[in-house]
């Protein structure tokens, strides 16, 4: 008997260690710097706490980000440990082409898209209400800077 139930035992082990793997996982996401990494070779998406370019910034470089939600903001200045999601107010794309934020998670709801090397000292659709990024996007129904 001891010996079937090791058996059970070792046989569910193997299917819930590789569950465990496949869940734990770590997937690729974008780093983030308090400067830019042009060697990345996408360019960099800047945001800011505040309008205007002011407190504190996350530069964004290497892929997309689908969810801001554990990055925060790294830069001196007010907002300097915020979490970026939902609070960015400004933004600069130090990309060299279009780059889209978007209000949901996933690349989804309204966007603001930055054309390349743009400005926007006050984000429109995604004030205080951004989620997520792409580099070289450009959403047809986002407001363009």
């Amino acid at each position: 008997m001891a010996f079937s139930r090791a058996r059970v035992i070792a046989a569910l082990s193997v299917p819930v260690t590789a569950a465990t793997l496949l869940v734990a996982a770590p997937s690729a996401s974008a780093a983030a710097g308090a400067s830019c990494d042009a060697s990345a070779g996408t360019g960099c998406l800047r945001l800011y706490y505040n309008s205007n370019r002011q407190g504190s910034s996350t530069y964004f470089y290497g892929s997309n980000v689908s969810n801001f939600a554990s990055y925060t903001f790294l830069t001196s200045g007010a907002g300097k440990g915020v979490t970026v999601k939902n609070n960015a107010a400004s933004a600069i794309n130090d990309a060299n082409s279009s780059t889209t934020i978007f209000y949901n998670s996933n690349y989804g709801g309204a966007c603001d898209t930055l054309t390349f090397y743009a400005i926007a000292d006050q984000l429109r659709n995604t004030y205080n209400n951004n989620a997520s990024f792409k580099f070289d996007t450009s959403g047809s129904s986002c407001y363009k800077f």
